[in-house]
């Protein structure tokens, strides 16, 4: 792993990467309950808890939304690490989730069932993706 990756220890990266696909399951039965915006929010901090895992501990205290995906989208977590233009799909989409997630939890915006799904697929794309660079499981 690069210099970046902060240390952290492997029961507490287990904690989170268990703590993100929990957040998943929520994510994925208030979709079908149609608790859009609910599933929205349970689905970018699923994202936000798998990138912890995968990046290690922020340099000071708790990751920042924009410092974690930035670090996570680096690719610097990966051996070998990833080009810097590896995850700019995902890295857009994480953004996307990001701004969505803000407007329902502080605007009270409503959410659509694709707005939702998006939300979903992001999720799944980003535990993918770090399963794949990983041995974690799905």
């Amino acid at each position: 792993m690069d210099s970046e990756r902060r240390t952290m220890d492997a029961v507490e990266q287990a904690r989170r990467w268990v703590n993100a696909k929990e957040k998943l399951q929520a994510a994925q039965v208030c979709h079908a309950h149609q608790l859009y915006g609910e599933s929205v929010t349970r689905s970018y901090y699923a994202c936000y808890q798998a990138m912890w895992a995968a990046v290690g501990d922020p340099p000071m205290g708790l990751w920042r939304h924009g410092g974690l995906i930035n670090a996570f989208c680096r690719g610097r977590w990966t051996t070998p690490t990833l080009l810097p233009t590896a995850l700019a799909g995902l890295r857009r989409k994480l953004d996307d989730l990001y701004r969505l997630r803000i407007a329902v939890d502080y605007a009270a915006a409503s959410v659509s069932h694709p707005q939702s799904a998006f939300g979903l697929s992001v999720v799944q794309e980003t535990l993918q993706t770090i399963a794949f660079h990983t041995e974690w499981e799905l």
